[in-house]
């Protein structure tokens, strides 16, 4: 089979199955206690360091535990971790704070009862007394 001239056109092309747009499934919903955890954790290195801290530390575990065991129909993992992580350092904080004011007030205790015990009261040619503190 010969041409003479310009070879004929290629046939028409067939869309593909995957023409439109891609399809993403909806994400599964969180956690229900996900956002609650996380909320305590923010507010225990913010404001109220064991109150909230503990709290958001055994809700993040629990969160975590249960959206791994759901198979994927939970979402909330990541809130679950920071819920905890974020419960975790409120609650070193807060303890480390409360050490330290007790170190201060014990370290202000042994100062000053050392600066008592060096006041002496000093005599000038047995005349006058000066007391100096």
């Amino acid at each position: 089979m010969s041409y003479d001239g310009a070879p004929p056109p290629p046939p028409p092309q067939q869309p593909g199955p995957m023409s439109g747009p891609p399809y993403y499934a909806a994400p599964p919903p969180n956690h229900g206690s996900a956002v609650t955890a996380l909320v305590l954790g923010i507010l225990s290195v913010v404001l109220c360091g064991l109150f909230t801290g503990i709290p958001a530390m055994v809700m993040g575990r629990r969160v975590t535990r249960e959206v791994r065991a759901s198979g994927g129909a939970l979402g909330g993992e990541g809130l679950g971790q920071a819920a905890f992580w974020t419960g975790l350092i409120g609650t070193f904080l807060s303890c480390f704070s409360g050490l330290l004011v007790v170190g201060v007030f014990a370290f202000g205790g042994t100062v000053s009862s050392s600066f008592e015990q060096t006041c002496t009261t000093v005599s000038t040619n047995g005349q006058s007394s000066s007391s100096s503190c």
